[in-house]
């Protein structure tokens, strides 16, 4: 039988083990403070290689979409995307998606381009 003390112990690292779950299930994208998200629909450019402007990295973005779907439409999703993390550009999107389970996917990067520096 468990007393009172054992019960308390087993709490704690239950609940402990729901803390690390949770953390480990996250998202890994955390919001840059200096960029809120933008609503869908927001002006992004796509740059198939890195960008020629300076930016700031806010994390990876993709876009999985069926097959009938228009190109134009996923690519959409894929700005929406970024516009969630505040960016206002994707990089490293290739010129055609690939093929994954009959779906179209388009990937890369979100960034949001710097201000320059006479603009500060």
């Amino acid at each position: 039988m468990i007393g009172s003390r054992g019960w308390i112990e087993l709490g704690a690292i239950l609940a402990l083990s729901g803390v690390a779950v949770a953390v480990a299930c996250g998202s890994g994208n955390v919001p840059d403070a200096r960029y809120p998200k933008r609503p869908e629909g927001c002006d992004v450019k796509i740059f198939h290689d890195a960008p020629d402007v300076p930016t700031d990295n806010l994390g990876p973005v993709q876009a999985r979409c069926a097959e009938e779907i228009p190109e134009s439409d996923c690519i959409r999703t894929l700005k929406d995307a970024a516009c969630a993390l505040g960016g206002d550009a994707v990089w490293g999107v290739n010129e055609t998606p690939t093929k994954e389970g009959g779906k179209n996917r388009w990937f890369g990067r979100a960034a949001h381009t710097k201000a320059p520096a006479s603009a500060k």
